[in-house]
């Protein structure tokens, strides 16, 4: 058997030579202002408790009324920058031509899905492939 020799780590071998002088010099002293300002962070938001950026539950009957009223009247009053949008067409809609403007009417229909303030964002997820885009945004900018 050979014997095998125990070599002591010294605690100055761990850090790359030279690293004194970087971190005294203004990139590195941004760099640990940096580090210090998110523990300093970190730490408030654990103290804050549990507070939530969102969230989120099933809507019922009574939301899915809210959401048409609120669509219904945005899709009517035509603002700018207020999106509305509406899954399979409503029945009795009705399109007329008023001065070279087309006008169309969308009338409240229980059974479709409505979207109001859709200019705040839509999210749709899936893989690659499952009908993303023909299932909703196709038939939304139709």
């Amino acid at each position: 058997m050979t014997p095998t020799n125990s070599q002591s780590v010294n605690p100055n071998q761990l850090l790359p030579s030279g690293i004194e002088s970087v971190l005294i010099s203004p990139a590195g002293l941004g760099l640990l202002a940096c580090g210090a300002v998110i523990v300093v962070a970190k730490y408030i938001d654990a103290k804050a408790g549990i507070a939530k950026l969102a969230t989120a539950r099933w809507g019922g009957a009574a939301e899915k009324t809210a959401a048409r009223k609120l669509a219904c009247k945005q899709i009517n009053k035509r603002k700018h920058n207020r999106v509305s949008l509406y899954v399979s067409t409503p029945k009795n809609t009705s399109s007329e031509v008023v001065g070279g403007i087309r006008k169309t009417k969308i009338p409240s229909d229980s059974k479709t899905l409505y979207l109001p303030d859709a200019q705040r964002g839509i999210f749709v997820c899936g893989g690659p492939g499952c009908g993303k885009s023909f299932s909703m945004i196709v038939r939304f900018v139709d």
